[in-house]
């Protein structure tokens, strides 16, 4: 039957049905690489959010990190707490290897 069909169209009408059939499937592809792409992108957009948010954790760290070793605390804490205190010059020795 189906050649019957082929054999009573004109010989342009089944190439046009042919370029049409190609057309719509082109159309479809483009239209799912579209999508695909928003949701790539919306994806993207969320790591850089996660990792913008880390690093902004990571640099109060680090202020918090040198905050903690500052020598001027680490030697009030010393002081305060372990009663330790810089020794006077003249009872500093030198050792020699």
């Amino acid at each position: 039957m189906s050649r019957r069909l082929i054999k009573s169209m004109p010989s342009g009408s089944f190439l046009m049905l042919l370029l049409f059939i190609a057309i719509l499937v082109s159309a479809l592809a483009v239209s799912y690489s579209a999508h695909w792409n928003r949701q790539l992108l919306n994806e993207l957009y969320g790591e850089l959010s996660v990792r913008d948010k880390a690093q902004a954790e990571w640099g109060r760290l680090i202020l918090e990190q040198s905050t903690w070793t500052a020598h001027n605390r680490i030697e009030a804490l010393a002081s305060e707490q372990l009663k330790m205190h810089i020794p006077d010059p003249a009872a500093v020795r030198m050792v020699r290897p």
